[in-house]
């Protein structure tokens, strides 16, 4: 569960198509995805942290995402989870059972569980407006908070920053229904790498004994 809560949180980072709501945030939110959209690639390496204060819980891990069109490969040691996917097939490796689940990349799904759109934020399914500026550890960023149209499912309230000056997502505070925070904090960006196809491509040959579940 934690696993799709990490993707579902930096895939906030990108939420498609967007409606006529606050003006001032449409303006930074356009920005971002018109500079976003200059790099051929995005690899970007984040922190995740999990906080429920009611039943003390704190949980911390770090990560890395590199992006190319349709195309990512998203990386969490501490978790034990790969998860690769070349546009049409998704491969899910779970480091500590050995196991790789494979399916096929809907273009129906939710937008929350494609990291594909990570960075390229335009609103889908909430409504945002701006939440003002500040400056975090030191860097000039805007505040943008979506909640969501519609009251179903899990998620109360989304707050995410941009950095003013490089206009990318700098990272993204989620409060949940259930009590739990989610935080997300960008550490560094490197744009305009160059990856092979094949890179975002999962080879099962290369583990021994691996377990392949097949569910397409």
């Amino acid at each position: 569960m934690k696993q799709l809560i990490i993707i579902s949180l930096l895939s906030f980072f990108a939420m498609g198509a967007y409606s006529q709501q606050d003006a001032k945030a449409k303006g930074i939110l356009e920005k971002v995805t018109k500079t976003t959209q200059s790099y051929s690639s995005i690899e970007a390496k984040f922190s995740f942290e999990m906080n429920n204060p009611a039943q003390k819980i704190q949980e911390k891990s770090t990560g890395s995402i590199i992006l190319k069109n349709k195309k990512y490969k998203l990386n969490i040691p501490q978790l034990g989870l790969e998860v690769t996917c070349d546009g049409k097939t998704i491969w899910t490796y779970m480091v500590k059972s050995n196991e790789v689940n494979i399916s096929n990349l809907d273009e129906q799904t939710d937008d929350l569980m494609d990291p594909a759109k990570i960075f390229t934020i335009y609103e889908r399914g909430f409504n945002y407006k701006f939440a003002g500026e500040s400056v975090d550890a030191g860097v000039p960023v805007y505040s943008i908070e979506l909640t969501p149209q519609k009251p179903t499912g899990e998620i109360q309230k989304i707050l995410i920053m941009i950095d003013k000056q490089k206009m990318l997502i700098r990272g993204a505070n989620m409060t949940g229904k259930d009590g739990n925070k989610y935080n997300v904090s960008v550490s560094q960006f490197i744009t305009d790498g160059v990856y092979k196809d094949s890179d975002f491509v999962f080879d099962s040959t290369k583990y021994k004994g691996i377990e392949v579940v097949d569910m397409r």
